[in-house]
């Protein structure tokens, strides 16, 4: 069975109406949301299912006023009653899906949002343009993760029992990072715990590195064998019913030299102090440089994670149906802090040729405070 046993049509009920009210309010007179390997978490939020497969494989749902939702895809081995309590399902191939989404799409449709705009393909992208010339196709995807930021009492449940998974990933790595044992060996120890304890697919590739591959933050298991004085990092994560994990350790193989024991201490107290301030009401920015200037008070604020993809001083995003999902904890970014949001808090702090730390997991923001969902030690060195 799928995720009616987890949640509720009641639910499902729920996530449509918000949207649909937030479709309203922006004048949008239909959703088409996408999902697919690369780009999960939108249909699976809206409907219930979301193809686990490759990246061939897809799944949309269409949202409107004027009729029920409606699930389409291409899987055609599953049971999709079973995942959805929409009415309107139908397995169909690529080449016919913007014909049939259009069937679902209010005629007097005038601005179509795409949530998955980026992933969408373009030969559907083009069919609908074609299908509907009068009509304004936008980017929806933060209409929808705006829907999704703050978490049900269910989706809380589901992303606690998504941390006790990745925690038993996460305890085989505390184990099995000793000395003489591959870097491709402990992702195995780690993945296959994860599998025993209940986890469906990864949430996204594991990564083992040690020494100064660390540096690189995410360094990809090869073969080289772990040594004594290396910090080795991991950097997992297990789904479970769609819900997705995220946590990274770093391990140090006896002594290490002095300056990977600073980068070690300065990232845990930049983890505590965000941690510390996490709180509904605050600003993601001051939740960021809370983190922040621990790294420049100890002279290491040049060595904060940078990358194509992000300024110098992200430290966390928010996570659910997709591993990153709004508010992404960073210092220009002045999104409010909501009861019931569940955040990651990701500290990075790297060094080339020397090595690098990232120590992650998921963090509920409650009433009162922060609650770590990890039952896992940070400092293990």
């Amino acid at each position: 069975m799928g995720d009616l046993t987890v949640f509720t049509p009641g639910e499902y009920r729920s996530r449509v109406e918000r949207t649909l009210a937030a479709m309203r309010r922006e004048g949008v007179d239909a959703l088409i949301a996408f999902a697919n390997k690369v780009m999960p978490g939108h249909v699976r939020w809206l409907s219930g299912y979301e193809t686990r497969h490759g990246i061939h494989d897809w799944s949309f749902c269409v949202l409107s006023n004027a009729r029920d939702p409606a699930l389409l895809t291409n899987v055609s081995w599953e049971d999709l009653c079973s995942f959805t309590p929409f009415p309107d399902v139908a397995i169909v191939g690529l080449r016919e899906v913007a014909q049939r989404l259009v069937e679902r799409v209010p005629r007097a449709a005038r601005k179509i949002g795409i949530a998955g705009f980026d992933a969408l393909p373009a030969p559907v992208y083009c069919d609908l343009a074609r299908a509907l010339p009068d009509a304004e196709i936008t980017d929806a995807s933060r209409l929808v993760l705006e829907q999704r930021a703050v978490k049900s009492p269910a989706e809380i449940a589901a992303l606690r029992e998504c941390a006790r998974i990745t925690d038993a990933g996460g305890a085989a790595f505390i184990d099995g990072a000793r000395e003489g044992a591959s870097e491709r060996e402990v992702l195995v120890e780690v993945e296959s715990a994860m599998k025993s304890s209940g986890s469906d697919e990864v949430s996204f590739t594991t990564q083992v590195g040690a020494g100064v591959r660390t540096a690189v933050v995410c360094p990809y298991a090869t073969d080289l064998r772990l040594s004594r004085g290396d910090l080795v990092q991991l950097d997992c994560g297990a789904t479970y019913q769609g819900y997705r994990g995220d946590l990274s350790r770093v391990v140090a193989i006896g002594t290490v030299p002095a300056r990977q024991s600073e980068l070690l201490d300065a990232t845990a107290e930049m983890y505590d102090r965000m941690v510390a301030a996490l709180r509904p009401g605050v600003r993601a920015s001051a939740v960021a440089r809370a983190g922040i200037e621990v790294a420049e008070r100890r002279g290491l604020g040049d060595l904060l994670y940078r990358s194509p993809n992000h300024q110098a001083g992200f430290v966390g995003h928010g996570i659910g149906c997709s591993y990153t999902e709004p508010p992404e904890i960073e210092p220009r970014n002045d999104a409010e802090i909501l009861e019931n949001m569940v955040v990651v808090i990701e500290p990075i702090i790297a060094e080339p040729g020397v090595g690098g730390v990232k120590l992650e997991d998921a963090v509920l923001v409650t009433a009162s405070g922060a609650e770590r969902l990890s039952t896992l030690p940070f400092r293990l060195w």
